[in-house]
């Protein structure tokens, strides 16, 4: 019984991730659906309406700009760092293998929790979508459940079935609300097509434009979760750092011009009124010119929220795996299934929190206000990780890969995107938030506290041995190294 269970778990240890399984296309959709473009749309709109006004457009333009910085930043890296870890790796290599450690910490804030705010979000919407326009009311936790269930499975099944999977979803969503904000350019409200809104001074005197596009900074966010997916995806090098700057482009046009469509389509001559409505607008501007079909924009954004769970699940898993594989965290999370490619117990545990953290916090306080509480700590991880990335890409080339250094790609880029980060991030935290929202910076700070702890207990007992395995990436043989320079 002991050489049999040797054996199998010898078996699962050697079993690795498929291998070119992800396509161009399969990978730029994980960015895709992980940003939730058309869940982004819906839920954002009213309330950058009711901070900037006409200027909404603008700000998010300016948003994109930022987040493209970031995207060149980490582009430059998974280029010549591909791997599961993602950040964790990025972050060991490029800077030290500790502050990695710390880096993987972070992102085990952004990427798990990220599931179980999505589906509480999603339960939400469809409860009270269902409730306002046909008087059903079906429990946000029901909703909850059925969704976990489809992401574990997806997720499980292999990197095959999530891509394809991603694909259908996500291009369905992306359709649905083109199709509508094409209608809406078509057949305006009151004050016709406006160009002003994309200028800064259409903004309403006394409005902040600076809160503006900090919330259109991170509801563009998500692209980085396609690094994780290295290690599966075809041409990592080529595709991966392509497929980051291919999906911020992407969503940044769909933003930018669905945001601008919905606010011709419910007229730009009152769009204070848009702000005090009670119900969601966009949905509002769907029935005046879909009628009954409106639903499909229902359907759009459960599309939405049930592939961005997968695509947060899709990532956390991979990082999870890959730190369980150098034995960052323990090596239980290192294996793979034989039969579908997948980091099993990555997914077993990364669905226990789903669950755990998604119905415990939703029924504490709202499925709502989790989404918004948890959505501001991950925030704050988010924009540490792009600040980290962006000084190990200062340092990784002008030391090992100084051959290759450029000073526009590795020095200004960099500079500047951790400058554009460092203001949102301030902003985004000051003044505190109020509640729920504000639970949030303890939340994120004790996590901190608690990363920095653990790398210093683990380091003054000796417990180092995965260092050296955290800066390993794919083919490394391939990888250039300071002799060759």
């Amino acid at each position: 019984m002991t050489t049999k269970s040797t054996a199998a778990r010898d078996a699962a240890e050697d079993a690795q991730l498929h291998r070119g399984a992800l396509s161009l296309t399969g990978a730029v959709m994980q960015g895709l659906t992980h940003i939730g473009p058309t869940a982004g749309v819906i839920l954002i709109l009213q309330t950058e309406v009711a901070t900037v006004g006409l200027a909404t457009p603008f700000a998010f333009m300016v948003g994109v700009v930022v987040l493209f910085l970031v995207a060149v930043v980490l582009a430059q890296l998974a280029r010549f760092l591909p791997s599961a870890g993602g950040f964790y790796v990025y972050i060991s290599r490029s800077l030290n293998p500790r502050v990695g450690w710390f880096a993987g910490w972070i992102n085990m804030l952004y990427d798990p929790f990220g599931t179980a705010i999505d589906l509480a979000a999603l339960g939400y919407v469809f409860n009270a979508a269902l409730q306002t326009n046909y008087h059903v009311s079906f429990p946000w936790w029901a909703t909850f459940l059925i969704g976990a269930v489809i992401v574990t499975v997806v997720v499980y099944r292999g990197i095959e079935i999530t891509g394809r999977t991603q694909v259908i979803l996500g291009g369905l969503e992306i359709l649905i609300l083109l199709a509508v904000s094409v209608q809406a350019l078509i057949s305006p409200g009151a004050g016709g097509i406006s160009g002003a809104a994309f200028t800064p001074g259409s903004a309403p005197k006394g409005s902040d434009l600076f809160v503006a596009v900090i919330l259109a900074v991170f509801t563009c966010a998500g692209f980085e979760s396609i690094a994780p997916l290295a290690e599966e995806t075809r041409e990592p090098r080529r595709n991966v750092p392509r497929a980051m700057l291919i999906s911020v482009g992407i969503v940044g046009a769909f933003f930018v011009f669905c945001m601008w469509a919905m606010m011709v389509g419910w007229g730009t001559s009152h769009l204070s009124s848009m702000a005090s409505f009670s119900g969601n607008p966009v949905f509002e501007v769907a029935h005046r010119l879909w009628g009954p079909a409106w639903v499909l924009l229902l359907i759009a954004i459960v599309n939405s929220l049930l592939s961005l769970s997968i695509a947060t699940s899709t990532s956390s898993t991979r990082v999870i795996y890959a730190m369980g594989r150098t034995g960052a965290l323990p090596r239980w999370f290192g294996q793979v299934d034989r039969r579908f490619g997948t980091p099993r117990n990555a997914i077993i545990v990364q669905t226990v929190l789903t669950l755990g953290l998604g119905l415990g916090l939703g029924f504490a306080m709202g499925p709502f206000n989790e989404f918004l509480m948890i959505g501001v700590a991950i925030t704050v991880c988010l924009g540490l990780l792009y600040v980290l990335s962006s000084l190990g890409v200062i340092r990784f080339f002008l030391t090992e890969q100084r051959r290759s250094f450029n000073p526009l790609l590795h020095l200004v880029i960099p500079v500047a995107a951790i400058v554009a980060v460092g203001f949102v991030l301030y902003n985004n935290v000051h003044p505190v938030p109020p509640y729920p929202i504000n639970i949030a910076l303890p939340l994120a700070g004790g996590w901190l506290v608690v990363g920095i702890v653990t790398a210093v207990y683990m380091t003054r007992t000796g417990k180092t041995d995965w260092l050296d395995k955290a800066t390993r990436v794919v083919d490394e043989a391939e990888l250039p190294t300071a002799a060759d320079n």
